[in-house]
């Protein structure tokens, strides 16, 4: 069982803020899926063969053709002037996005003029 107290310590280490009404709804949360987990402990897993690599068990899938993964096949690529034509702003063959500024460890978008182009 995980404190409101402990809960709190890892938010402050994160760097989070909580109001206590939500620190209550996400001490309640956590308990849940640390109960969640005590569960799945109980489960008998002794004929069940561990899973190492994902991609190992999706690649035996695949060659054995009963995988619902498509095959990785090389193909042409889109061409840039079909991939910008519905872009809000592009230039020299590059999607044009707004600068984002950092404030005090907050994402702030930039206000840009419409002439004024955005760094990437």
């Amino acid at each position: 069982m995980v404190t409101k107290e402990e809960v709190q310590k890892v938010a402050d280490l994160a760097k989070l803020e909580f109001a206590p009404s939500e620190l209550e709804s996400l001490t309640s949360e956590l308990n849940n899926v640390l109960g969640y987990i005590d569960q799945l402990k109980e489960l008998d897993v002794t004929n069940v063969a561990p899973l190492e690599n994902l991609n190992e068990a999706f690649e035996g899938a695949l060659e054995n053709g009963s995988s619902t993964l498509r095959a990785d096949v090389l193909r042409d690529s889109l061409p840039v002037e079909e991939a910008l034509k519905n872009a809000p702003k592009a230039a020299d063959h590059y999607f044009l996005v707004p600068k984002v500024l950092a404030t005090e460890g907050k994402p702030v978008a930039a206000e840009k003029e419409e002439d004024e182009l955005g760094e990437f």
